[in-house]
């Protein structure tokens, strides 16, 4: 069967008009741009990439465009930080970099932009099994983890959100996520080219720079995220004229701020989602809290909750249904509630509590504007400490504290507590474990964690007899074993991966083992970086005290060999 391909952007005609605002332009004139990039680029070869850092969502759409008519794909940064851009620009396999910014030294498009250009009238034709997109995201050490997504995956569900939320020719979308982010790059930028909508070219943040630019562009559609929905706050009933939809995501829009967001005339509508599987469920958080899946996606629920997604965007090479890190109760034919994520509930002091729970309290604390909560390894009996941030002004740490008392035991508090002016979240309205962290620079309580994060274990047989015992493993950026191991690019030793996570989970799943006695047809093959998410599978068969393992990271594989045991027990 011959690979489907897209057309971009086609459903505009060559008249119709891709970016709004004061500036606009049509289609036929985007491809023109695109083909005049495309020429200043580099022969493409297996695997290469072209950067691209435009604040200018229309810049950025025509370098899209030009490094895929080129043959590259394109690498997407984490954020805009100069230190990261320059680290991903010097990657072997990243051939160039297209800015539209004066203080880069590569290749800046605005005056190919700028110049006259006779419109094309053929859109660019993309197969959909190419590779299309790399989308690089960053742990706490900046270690950069590469999320790779194929034109099926990108366009195809840029298409398919069209077709859900009726957007289509005569919307225009104003999007206050940057472009290069999962969440701006299909809402803002690739759901109108494959629509025939138009989307405006900035990225206001604040309230007032918002709805100058929805009124400048008559924009009908708003994706946003709760960080800078809540900022709207202080615009009057009439600020956002004409808006019929209102997308948040990112972290759950809360129920109150959506009900608020209403009186703008859209009912506002939660996405569900991340990089590796893309927006998979919505909801509308002011009338209720169950979620719905997405068309062509089914939910349902592993070990202890665990989500398993079966969708068509998630990578080609994952299992179906794919685990992911979040906890889940169906509730009906495509329905569930999310319970948080697999890693958001932890025991202090015997205690269970929910990350997200003391979050949500924080939120509604008077006068707390921001909250963002982390749990971290600790020695002594607690095991695990969690820390909070708020973001206030007439609020000190004693006063948080009392109020969280009401609704936590003691244990359950978080032992260290910062009230700071502005939290720091990034253009995406995100905020990394690593910046709140940083925010804690000295507390006892932030150590380096001892245990990986086991999201989720699946137990089968193999078609041999053999049983398979699979686990997902989140590789947290704060492992104490990731200290003294090359400290500007940190990478998890041997020995760590061995004893750490192989032998303590084979001995965990299979306690009839003994002693180790031998190692065979062992390789490593990649090195595993911090906030990696590594699929570890061990396999035994009958009778064996053999037990094989494979760690693996987005169908990569990381090491694999083959650990022999004593029975237990047995004299050596």
């Amino acid at each position: 069967m011959e690979s489907p391909v897209f057309r971009l952007p086609a459903a505009h005609g060559p008249s119709g008009l891709v970016a709004a605002g004061a500036r606009p332009v049509s289609a036929g004139r985007l491809l023109a741009q695109s083909r005049a990039i495309a020429e200043l680029l580099p022969p493409a070869s297996p695997g290469s990439e072209i950067l691209v850092i435009c604040g200018d969502r229309h810049a950025f759409a025509a370098c899209l465009l030009a490094a895929w008519r080129a043959g590259h794909a394109v690498a997407l940064p984490p954020g805009g930080r100069p230190e990261a851009v320059r680290e991903l620009a010097a990657m072997p396999h990243v051939r160039a970099m297209l800015h539209d910014s004066d203080n880069e030294d590569r290749v800046d498009v605005r005056p190919v932009l700028d110049r006259p250009l006779a419109d094309d009238e053929e859109p660019v034709e993309i197969e959909a099994d190419r590779h299309l997109a790399t989308l690089y995201t960053s742990g706490t050490t900046g270690v950069h983890r590469p999320c790779r997504k194929t034109a099926g995956q990108l366009l195809g569900e840029a298409a398919s959100l069209a077709r859900t939320f009726s957007i289509g020719a005569g919307d225009t979308v104003l999007a206050t996520v940057p472009a290069h982010h999962i969440y701006g790059l299909l809402f803002g930028t690739l759901m109108p080219l494959s629509c025939g909508a138009a989307y405006l070219r900035g990225s206001p943040l604040h309230a007032e720079a918002v709805a100058a630019a929805a009124a400048e562009g008559r924009a009908s559609v708003l994706a946003s995220v709760p960080a800078h929905l809540r900022g709207l706050s202080v615009l009057p009933d009439d600020g956002l004229k004409g808006l019929r939809r209102i997308f948040s995501s990112g972290a759950p829009l809360d129920p109150a701020l959506a009900v608020s967001l209403r009186r703008f005339g859209a009912d506002p509508i939660d996405v569900l989602g991340s990089s590796e599987t893309g927006g998979f469920a919505w909801r509308h958080p002011a009338a209720e809290g169950l979620w719905q899946t997405m068309p062509g996606m089914t939910v349902s629920a592993g070990q202890e909750g665990q989500l398993l997604l079966d969708s068509p965007f998630t990578p080609p090479d994952a299992p179906r249904p794919m685990p992911c890190a979040d906890r889940l109760s169906v509730e009906g034919e495509g329905r569930f509630r999310h319970l948080g994520r697999l890693d958001d509930v932890v025991k202090v002091g015997g205690r269970r509590v929910a990350l997200s729970e003391i979050e949500q309290r924080l939120r509604a604390m008077a006068g707390v504007r921001d909250a963002g909560v982390a749990a971290v390894g600790a020695e002594g009996a607690r095991g695990t400490e969690i820390l909070a941030a708020v973001e206030a002004d007439a609020l000190d740490a004693a006063a948080v504290r009392r109020e969280l008392l009401r609704w936590f035991e003691p244990a359950q508090v978080p032992r260290a507590i910062r009230v700071v002016a502005r939290l720091p979240r990034g253009g995406s309205g995100k905020m990394s474990r690593a910046d709140l962290l940083s925010l804690f620079d000295g507390s006892p309580a932030v150590q380096g964690r001892r245990d990986f994060d086991i999201r989720g274990i699946r137990r089968e047989l193999a078609p041999d007899g053999a049983e398979l015992r699979t686990l997902v493993v989140r590789v947290p950026e704060d492992l104490l074993y990731f200290k003294g191991h090359f400290p500007e690019v940190p990478i998890l030793a041997a020995v760590a991966q061995l004893q750490k996570l192989v032998l303590e989970q084979a001995k965990a799943a299979w306690p009839d083992l003994g002693a180790l006695r031998r190692l065979t047809r062992l390789k490593f093959r990649r090195p595993i970086a911090p906030g990696e998410v590594l699929v570890l599978e061990l396999k035994r068969a009958p009778g064996s005290l053999d037990v094989a393992f494979e760690l693996t990271h987005e169908g990569q594989p990381c090491s694999h060999g083959t650990l022999g045991f004593d029975a237990a027990g047995a004299a050596r």
